[in-house]
């Protein structure tokens, strides 16, 4: 399908005004850059499974970016440090975190993603896009661990892994009172059950995604072992 640049910045700041997330024209542009590239690739290499330019729109671009205001109001609540380290694990052909590090350049993004054609887009269009605050991790998850133990502030996953797989992979990762945000598309309340005692739920917050008729909501983990 041929990607309509105009359509979507229509549709994107319209968007971002339902979200009440503040954007630049340079955030703007960026987000049309980053689409114009992803739909590229996409027809190439099949980063993902998502064709039609409303799901990409909603499932996609503004389901990331929904996450941004929570994300920023932990950040002034002190639950994330100035310029927090925060790792996305398994993310794709860059959502959310590539999309996060458009409107957080004050976060420190690892992107951490084990397929080879995904890592190589995300290398291209960090490139594109100038952004200094990512970082893009070609490996698996368990071995950025082993190589950068207790190096992160936080990590995020989007329909990565059940919940306390996410928690088993982030806790290596994560530096003590660090913190693991997962995005959910479901009720969740089975994966919750089935989350180890010493892995804490500390908030959860709805989210109304534009263009998407879908729940989502984001989960906020502490891990509550002794380190």
């Amino acid at each position: 399908m041929i990607f309509d640049k105009k359509l979507f910045e229509v549709d994107v700041m319209e968007g971002l005004k339902e979200l009440n997330l503040a954007y630049t024209e340079t955030n703007i542009q960026q987000l049309i850059e980053f689409s114009t590239e992803f739909f590229k690739w996409n027809t190439i290499h099949n980063l993902s499974a998502i064709r039609s330019y409303h799901e990409y729109l909603g499932a996609h671009v503004m389901d990331s970016l929904a996450v941004v205001n929570p994300l920023l109001k932990k950040a002034h609540q002190g639950i994330l440090p100035h310029r927090a380290k925060l790792a996305d694990l398994g993310v794709g052909g860059g959502f959310p975190g590539m999309l996060l590090a458009i409107f957080m350049p004050d976060v420190e993004f690892y992107l951490v993603e084990a397929v080879k054609k995904k890592t190589a887009f995300l290398q291209h269009i960090k490139g594109c896009l100038k952004l200094k605050n990512v970082s893009i991790i070609d490996q698996r998850v368990e071995h950025f661990s082993k190589d950068l133990p207790h190096s992160m502030d936080a990590t995020i996953s989007r329909a990565f892994t059940e919940l306390k797989n996410f928690a088993a992979y982030s806790a290596p990762l994560l530096r003590p009172n660090g913190i693991m945000f997962a995005m959910k598309s479901q009720k969740i309340n089975l994966e919750i059950d089935r989350l180890p005692s010493d892995f804490q739920i500390i908030d959860s917050e709805e989210l109304k995604i534009p263009y998407l008729e879908a729940y989502r909501c984001l989960l906020s983990l502490q891990s509550m072992r002794k380190s």
